[in-house]
């Protein structure tokens, strides 16, 4: 079973610890196929109440599930889960959650996912930010400010963003995934240039005057062994 992304924000640090100690407790389960991570996108995310409608709104963009935790004798709401914290409450609501993800549609194949990283580091793709990215994906993180900051001037690829940031190209092709799945990323295609096909009249290295020369040259040749005459 793949492993499922677990994030949090904003939550105070006790209860990080709590969340987190919780999850490392049922790692040992097989059937419990659930990581803390740090950024990104996630799978399921725990916020506290007082978000506002922006931060819940980028939530959305950036986690498939997400549970609010509340004040005690707050009410039992859908996807809340009522402060203190308890294990077997926080294992059924993932329980649950783990259900539902694996009920949905499943997600892109290996090989479109392959395409779409190769599409990311084409030097034919360029990248600019739509709006500055969210707390929730910069996470206060020097290098993702900077690469943040770089997209916001000018137009790169990921293999330039890379040079300038002075960073590895795959954690700036996994930042440029994360902004894309938030959708703060603007993606700017360069247009191919045409290349001469095997079945035009140039494509064995003849330019078209030199083309156009040996065809009036060969008519000429005929004319005069007709008998026609040249034509000026």
């Amino acid at each position: 079973m793949s492993a499922l992304r677990i994030g949090v924000y904003r939550l105070p640090a006790p209860e990080v610890a709590v969340i987190r100690t919780i999850v490392r407790l049922y790692a040992n389960d097989v059937a419990f196929p659930w990581v803390p991570v740090n950024f990104p996108p996630y799978d399921a995310l725990l916020v506290d109440e007082s978000a506002t409608l922006d931060e819940r709104a980028e939530f959305s963009r950036t986690a498939k599930a997400v549970l609010t935790l509340t004040r005690r004798n707050s009410g039992n709401r859908p996807h809340t889960l009522e402060r203190p914290i308890r294990a077997d409450k926080l294992q059924q609501w993932l329980k649950s959650t783990e259900r539902a993800l694996l009920a949905a549609p499943a997600a892109r194949s290996g090989g479109e996912a392959q395409a779409a990283l190769e599409i990311e580091v084409s030097n034919a793709v360029r990248f600019t930010l739509r709006r500055w990215p969210s707390a929730l994906l910069l996470r206060n993180d020097p290098d993702k400010v900077r690469m943040a900051s770089l997209l916001a001037r000018r137009a790169l690829s990921a293999v330039e963003l890379a040079e300038l940031g002075q960073l590895p190209l795959s954690q700036c092709v996994t930042f440029l995934q994360m902004l894309r799945s938030a959708g703060v990323l603007e993606l700017h295609v360069a247009p191919v240039a045409a290349s001469a096909r095997s079945d035009l009249p140039y494509a064995q290295g003849h330019s078209a005057p030199a083309r156009s020369e040996f065809a009036r040259s060969l008519i000429t040749g005929i004319r005069r062994r007709l008998g026609l005459g040249v034509v000026p």
